[in-house]
């Protein structure tokens, strides 16, 4: 047997199964990564539409799980102390639609197939409003809410009512968007609060593709252009969350949440999001 020779095809085998292991490595790496030029033409097709990028687009879209999410879970008696202070100041009000009422003086709180809003029209305090100033109020009234108090910042939006200032729960680096609290800032101080939770049990599932970030704004550019026309729009951010479609009053129900595109244009108050395993723009 000739050992030399035998010695010499082998090294040349492994120096190419080397070389194939690192361009698999390699493709595997950069197969949900938008690159430069991707990125560039599709800024310029949204370009086309009118549609201006203000903010980078997400480079990587790698393959994510779905979140395995409870029912709405509430302790009202808790409620009725972060509201009113005292639980047994607000008089109880059960409506035949299945919405519960309690009311103290100026103050209401409605409970309602999971969603939670509070009303204090008269405000607390008086201030000079802007942002700042709405996050500040918001994030004193959030102290005292329990495991909601450590939601994050996730937008703020002023307009003719006043400033709304959107918190929302990060589990393990992801933005639940369906679980949040939203405060209505006025000159009044905090006049009103929008709220839902699902608590989140773990991912669930094996992990599925998402769309290409590219091809989710170009559906979002033809979305836009035929329902708005040539009303021309800023693009403000980008980016990945969950998105819970369903709810339960039954906090020992097992839901879902799914990876959405987030698409939040300048002036509207609320964003555009695109499900991310369908590329289908089902809600706004």
């Amino acid at each position: 047997m000739d050992w030399d020779r035998a010695k010499t095809l082998t090294i040349v085998f492994l120096l190419f199964l080397d070389a194939f292991l690192g361009y698999y490595v390699y493709r595997e790496r950069n197969k949900y990564y938008l690159d430069a030029r991707q990125a560039l033409i599709i800024t310029e097709l949204l370009g086309k539409n009118s549609i201006s990028l203000k903010t980078a687009i997400p480079r990587s879209y790698q393959p994510m799980r779905q979140l395995s999410m409870s029912g709405y879970e509430y302790d009202e008696y808790e409620l009725l102390e972060i509201f009113f202070g005292d639980p047994l100041s607000a008089d109880r009000i059960n409506e035949l639609d299945g919405k519960t009422i309690y009311e103290s003086g100026d103050r209401r709180l409605t409970i309602q197939n999971g969603f939670i809003t509070f009303d204090r029209p008269a405000g607390a305090s008086e201030l000079a409003l802007s942002s700042e100033t709405a996050i500040s109020q918001s994030r004193e009234f959030l102290r005292g809410m329990g495991e909601i108090s450590a939601f994050a910042l996730d937008s703020v939006f002023i307009d003719e009512e006043g400033c709304r200032v959107r918190f929302c729960q990060k589990y393990r680096d992801n933005i639940i968007y369906t679980n949040f609290i939203e405060f209505l800032v006025t000159e009044k101080g905090v006049i009103q609060i929008d709220c839902i939770y699902s608590r989140p049990k773990g991912y669930l599932g094996q992990l599925t593709e998402l769309c290409a970030v590219d091809e989710a704004l170009l559906n979002f550019s033809q979305y836009y252009k035929d329902a708005y026309k040539d009303r021309p729009a800023d693009v403000i951010k980008i980016d990945l969350v969950y998105y819970q479609k369903e709810g339960s009053i039954h906090d020992s129900a097992s839901l879902t949440a799914v990876p959405y595109y987030r698409v939040e244009v300048e002036g509207f108050e609320r964003p555009f999001l695109i499900n991310a395993y369908l590329n289908r723009i089902e809600q706004f």
